[in-house]
């Protein structure tokens, strides 16, 4: 995997919330790929966490994208 990371200074609060979206949809893909390929120890059925949804990851990326535009107080 060769993660691209793109800038989080957006122009308004609109393309805040559609990169956001963009990364946690990247995130899930990547997290499920994980958890699909992942070994039990001695063949057990461990249990696996419970998921978490794309729109719990996407609001926290969108604060993350927010703080770093300093809630868009100002032009970008």
């Amino acid at each position: 995997m060769k993660p691209r990371f793109p800038s989080l200074i957006t122009s308004h609060p609109e393309a805040g919330v559609l990169l956001a979206c963009q990364l946690a949809e990247q995130l899930h893909a990547h997290y499920e790929q994980a958890r699909n390929s992942a070994e039990r120890p001695g063949g057990m059925n461990y249990l696996l966490p419970p998921d978490v949804s794309v729109a719990v990851v996407s609001s926290i990326l969108f604060y993350a994208i927010a703080a770093a535009n300093d809630g868009w107080t100002k032009a970008a």
